[in-house]
């Protein structure tokens, strides 16, 4: 690896940290700023929702923006308006404003995110890849375990505003770097975009998530029953508009290559079954347990940490070994996980077994994103990198979105709606009469993420059996 090789690996991985270190570090943060914006909680829930909605509806699209105009400008331009955004939401007087600016925020992290992939392609040889992309993996995954840890620090220590403000230097430095070692090497193409189809799935998702925050606070009402059908009739809409469209929102002609289906795929339900869990066990420590989200995140911040600091060595094993076996095995530690999870978790289970459990979850996770990231772009066409990069992205994120819904629905199903919203944000603990039905629920939530991990494997699975590296040669000669 040679030097500008190392700045843009550096600068792909800040990038990632970055990104996902605002999809986390929000949320210990939304009990005093619902005080401090005077708001309520079913509004201010979109501060997370909203960077999750915008990541997903413009990852395609803004990867297709690189391939048509440079992913090195877009990135860079990305990281210029992360750290204005950045720097908005902490100017914000009320939450109008400050999911208005989230949502710059998320369109700047989008043209980072959506391009990282493509970039990482452009500079890196095929061989090398499951490093590059366990190591940016790596750097999303401390990111999100930062923000967890920050959120709480920040928000205690310093104030509120600060989890934003603290994007603005490091923006600027990355900006910088970018400016000076970041260059188009990838090839240009000649494309349209997709405006029926990014509107209508973003009305579809909106309504989605929608209907999902009201059915938690009120519970289900026509309300919600007409939200649901208008989303599903949205969603139908968009799959015939991308059937019919010169420029499709989803790169249509991707999903040809089957490795590239599969790899995508096994990413959505990871994605589904795996921030539904996060999301729960935050729930429990702090519900169930009665500790405040600082100390919630204590307990689980030691799993993730290690399982992240594996990710680049799982990266060098997928570029030495078959990545298909490398992956799949990731999946299958985490639905180890998950099924510890279903047995152990109770009442009174010591702590120390959540750390173990994470530990194990996160690893597995660690492989499987340094694998699988290489193999969603090991056949496809370097004409064609931004668009699969940020369809990948999308799916991805679609899978996130989803999960947090599921996590919602799954707690005020079992506790009453007023105080499902207070529990996950660490404002409330449930009484002891609500602890084992909560548990109950949250055996259930186990099981159905138990059962997308399987899917998962499978997908994973039914990839080429053949050797990363012997494919290379294969197709070399």
């Amino acid at each position: 690896m040679d030097k500008v090789q190392f700045i843009v690996l550096l600068l792909l991985t800040l990038s990632s940290f970055m990104v996902a270190l605002d999809s986390t570090i929000v949320i210990l943060a939304l009990p005093v700023m619902l005080t401090a914006l005077h708001t309520d909680l079913s509004t201010l829930i979109w501060v997370i929702l909203i960077y999750i909605l915008s990541v997903t509806i413009f990852s395609t699209q803004l990867g297709k923006l690189g391939d048509i105009k440079g992913r090195a400008m877009m990135f860079n331009l990305g990281i210029i308006l992360f750290g204005i955004g950045s720097a908005l939401c902490g100017l914000s007087t009320n939450a109008v404003e400050l999911i208005g600016f989230r949502a710059v925020q998320a369109f700047g992290g989008s043209l980072m995110s959506s391009n990282t992939m493509a970039i990482a392609s452009d500079y890196f040889p095929t061989s090398s890849r499951g490093f590059v992309f366990g190591t940016t993996s790596m750097g999303w995954n401390l990111g999100a375990v930062a923000g967890i840890l920050a959120g709480g620090v920040i928000t205690t220590f310093i104030g509120w505003r600060w989890i934003f403000y603290i994007n603005v230097p490091v923006a600027i430095i990355g900006f910088i770097m970018g400016l000076i070692y970041l260059k188009d090497r990838g090839i240009r193409t000649r494309q349209g975009f997709d405006i029926p189809g990014s509107i209508t799935l973003g009305l579809s998702l909106g309504l989605y998530s929608m209907a999902g925050i009201t059915y938690s606070g009120i519970g289900y009402t026509e309300e919600v029953g007409l939200m649901l059908a208008t989303a599903t009739v949205l969603l139908v809409l968009f799959l015939y508009i991308e059937m019919r469209a010169k420029y499709p929102l989803i790169g249509l002609s991707l999903f040809k290559i089957r490795m590239f289906t599969l790899s995508s795929l096994s990413y959505f339900f990871q994605y589904m079954a795996n921030n539904a869990i996060l999301f729960l066990i935050i729930m429990y420590l702090q519900g169930v347990r009665g500790l405040n989200p600082f100390e919630a995140s204590l307990w689980l911040i030691p799993g993730y940490l290690i399982g992240s600091l594996s990710a680049t060595l799982s990266g060098r094993l997928a570029d030495r070994f078959d990545a298909r076996i490398i992956a799949s095995t990731g999946l299958t530690l985490q639905a180890v996980a998950y099924i510890l999870y279903d047995t152990l978790l109770t009442l009174n289970t010591p702590l120390y077994l959540i750390v173990v459990i994470t530990t194990v979850s996160g690893t597995g996770a660690a492989m499987f994103f340094a694998a699988n990231g290489k193999m969603v772009m090991h056949e496809v066409p370097s004409n064609l990198y931004g668009v699969a990069s940020g369809t990948n992205r999308t799916i991805g994120n679609i899978g996130i979105l989803l999960s947090f819904i599921v996590a919602i629905v799954v707690s005020s199903a079992a506790v009453p709606r007023s105080i499902a919203f207070q529990i996950f944000v660490g404002a409330s603990a449930l009484t002891p009469s609500l602890m084992e039905p909560f548990i109950n629920s949250l055996h259930m939530a186990f099981k159905v993420s138990l059962a997308l991990i399987i899917i998962a494997i499978a997908t994973s699975w039914s990839r080429t059996r053949v050797p990363m590296t012997q494919r290379r040669e294969i197709i070399n000669k």
